[in-house]
C-alpha cells in the first residue's frame, strides 16, 4: 500500500530544510502572525487532511470488504463514504498544493555573521525635480 502521508511528510521536510531545524523545534517557538506560523498552521491542516483520507479509505474498505455480504441498506453508507472520501482526497490535494506553492516560493536565507552587512543600506534616491511654476493661459483679443 502506497504511504498515505506522503504529501505532509514531503512538506514537513521542505520546513525544516527551509528553517534549519525540525518541525517540532519549530512550532515551540513560532510567533503567531510569522511567515513560520502560518506555514505550520498550513502543515497541520494538512496532516489533518492526510489523516481523514486514510481514515474514509479504510471506512470504504470495511464497508466493501470481499467477505462481507452488501445488503441493500448499506448501499447509501457506501455512497456516503465514497464521497466522504473523494472531499477528502480534494481537500488534502488542495492543502498540498497551496502549501507546495508557498515553500517554492520560499528560499532558505544564509545566516548574517558580520554586524556590518546586517545593517540596513541607505536607498540612493535621485530627489524629485521642483515643481514647474503655473502658467497663464494665452488671452486672445
Amino acid at each position: 500500500m502506497p504511504d498515505p502521508y506522503v504529501a505532509s511528510r514531503a512538506a514537513g521536510e521542505r520546513i525544516g530544510a527551509l528553517y534549519g531545524r525540525p518541525v517540532a523545534e519549530l512550532a515551540a517557538d513560532a510567533v503567531p502572525g510569522s511567515m513560520r506560523h502560518a506555514l505550520l498552521n498550513s502543515f497541520d491542516a494538512l496532516q489533518y487532511a492526510d489523516r481523514a483520507v486514510t481514515f474514509h479509505a479504510e471506512q470504504l474498505h470495511r464497508l466493501t470488504h470481499p467477505d462481507r455480504a452488501i445488503e441493500s441498506v448499506d448501499v447509501g453508507h457506501i455512497a456516503d463514504a465514497t464521497r466522504r472520501l473523494a472531499h477528502a482526497v480534494t481537500v488534502r490535494d488542495s492543502h498540498a498544493q497551496v502549501l507546495g506553492d508557498v515553500l517554492n516560493s520560499l528560499v532558505r536565507v544564509p545566516d548574517v555573521t558580520s554586524p556590518a552587512s546586517a545593517a540596513p543600506q541607505a536607498l540612493a534616491v535621485a530627489p524629485a525635480p521642483p515643481p514647474a511654476a503655473p502658467t497663464e493661459p494665452a488671452r486672445s483679443r
